[in-house]
């Protein structure tokens, strides 16, 4: 019985607090439980130890649970033991897609905790019966004469009826003071059956024919059992004569029973399921609509806002300016770093307000991609006359290595701006006598590299460089301020053209910026020449 054992649990989630209450809970339940943070933990503690149910988490790093899933299946001793996936996903493709893993069951999350050992027990049970079905299906298929079966013959004629030792064994009757006969036979049948019973053989007589049927039997205690009867016409000496098996099946059908409750109650589950499951999408889609009309609104009034501000900040620097110029009313040295430093934040803040708006429209779509073939060697070589004062004031050198002959289909302005911010920020993050060099590297095709050998990110700022939602700005080898906009803003210029933007870095040794565009065609990007 399932209650002496005591089973043991596989938990694999990447999440220790997760595993830990699962573990607690199972435990008070008197389950052995075992746990591993991963995929691929889980598949070697599999081939050491094979677990009576696995409890599996859908999202972890390295390999997600519909792959353990599915590798375990194809495992020696895996295409049977219970698998229930633990996911915090609860549309119909994700559930859809658990099933066609091989997945047992699932358990959404947040998980019910008292409930948890009930819902194992109840999976081992419903797969423990499954077991059963396929283990007796095998037994009757290989040798139906050692599974509960016996033969028969009988010559209506005669009266004269034989029984194997097996049929005695299934009536509960005494061989020897009990005699073979129709009678007998009739008397063992369950009431509500005897009437069937007695048309089909009668009618295999009359019509000469095989046939074969289930039927209920009472024995002497009152026990009801279940038996499978078959058998054919022939003749015997001129007499008409049946012959045939009889075979007790009363596990296999309480097995059938339990087997189709269990799928009504699935079925009653999945329905109950999935009407949640589109309630819940329904919910979802209205959300998402109302989060992407809340962002829009958001959008626009940062890009108002933004350009309120432009004009007056325009005009508020234009007096800075005027201040720190005048030759006739001079300020001293000290009121002449004040207003200076002013000019500085003042220019840094129109700066980031154009990057807003430039963010803005791009997203908004007001700002389009008008694509024409250009030189990429051109491009470069106007990016580093732009910035080469700044270049030679840091002393920083720099290198273009880019071939003569190589041409893009891109918005020219806009792809000469990602790559005059990714030069500054370049030289910003460099000292005296280090390098930028501009390049296209071998192993990526269609992607110009823009490396330094500054000062390096990092590694775990990296992933927040290109989200303008974080705060990435760095103050530059001399203490340059930027606005932490740009890269955000290169990255939506890059994917607008349908390309990637990343980097490789390594701190202390520089960094690597790639833009990597996708094949070019001139039919599918209706560039124009800049040449005519």
């Amino acid at each position: 019985m399932m209650e002496n054992k005591q089973y043991c649990v596989l938990i694999v989630d990447d999440d220790a607090t997760m595993r830990l209450l699962m573990s607690h809970t199972l435990k008070k339940a008197d389950f052995q439980v075992e746990q591993v943070e991963n995929g691929p933990s889980a598949l070697e503690f599999f081939k050491r130890q094979i677990p009576d149910i696995i409890l599996l988490d859908v999202m972890m790093p390295e390999m997600d649970g519909f792959t353990v899933c599915q590798t375990i299946r194809g495992l020696p001793g895996g295409e049977h033991i219970p698998i229930l996936l633990v996911t915090g996903l609860d549309d119909i493709d994700s559930i859809n897609q658990a099933y066609e893993a091989g997945a047992t069951d699932f358990i959404t999350k947040p998980i019910t905790f008292p409930l948890l050992p009930h819902r194992v027990r109840y999976v081992l049970r419903a797969s423990q019966a499954i077991e059963n079905i396929g283990k007796s299906e095998a037994r009757l298929a290989h040798a139906q004469a050692i599974a509960h079966m016996g033969n028969w013959e009988w010559v209506p004629s005669k009266e004269k009826m034989h029984w194997s030792d097996e049929i005695y064994r299934i009536f509960a009757l005494d061989k020897i003071t009990q005699h073979a006969s129709a009678d007998t036979y009739y008397t063992l049948v369950h009431p509500e059956d005897l009437e069937e019973v007695k048309q089909t053989i009668e009618g295999a007589l009359k019509n000469r024919a095989c046939f074969n049927m289930d039927h209920r039997i009472i024995l002497g205690d009152e026990q009801i059992r279940s038996v499978h009867i078959q058998g054919e016409f022939g003749m015997v000496d001129g007499q008409p004569w049946l012959n045939g098996t009889l075979q007790d099946v009363t596990e296999r059908k309480r097995t059938e029973n339990e087997l189709q409750l269990y799928r009504q109650h699935l079925e009653e589950l999945v329905e109950q399921r999935t009407a949640e499951l589109t309630e819940t999408n329904v919910q979802l889609v209205e959300a998402n609509k109302e989060a992407e009309q809340a962002n829009a609104l958001k959008d626009k009034f940062v890009s108002l806002v933004a350009h309120d501000l432009r004009s007056p900040l325009a005009g508020i620097l234009s007096a800075l300016e005027y201040i720190h110029t005048d030759e006739e009313t001079p300020l001293n040295q000290e009121h002449q770093k004040i207003v200076g430093r002013l000019l500085e934040i003042g220019k840094s803040l129109v700066q980031m307000i154009g990057d807003v708006l430039n963010i803005g429209r791009l997203k908004s779509g007001k700002m389009s991609i008008q694509r024409e073939y250009i030189n990429l060697n051109d491009c470069i070589e106007q990016v580093i006359a732009n910035l080469s004062y700044l270049a030679q004031q840091k002393g920083v050198n720099l290198h273009n290595k880019v071939p003569t002959d190589w041409f893009l289909c891109v918005d020219s302005t806009l792809y000469g701006e990602v790559v005059q911010n990714l030069t500054s920020n370049g030289i910003k993050f460099c000292n005296k006598g280090e390098e930028i060099h501009f390049y296209c590297p071998e192993k990526y095709p269609r992607t110009l590299a823009v490396r330094d050998n500054g000062m390096g990110i990092e590694p775990e700022k990296i992933q927040k460089l290109f989200n303008i939602e974080e705060k990435t700005s760095t103050p530059g080898t001399a203490g340059e301020q930027g606005t932490g906009f740009g890269l955000p803003f290169s990255q939506d210029i890059i994917q607008a053209h349908g390309g990637k933007l990343w980097v490789e870095s390594i701190k202390g040794e520089g960094s690597t910026f790639y833009i990597q565009l996708p094949e070019e065609s001139h039919q599918e990007h209706n560039c124009v020449s800049t040449e005519q």
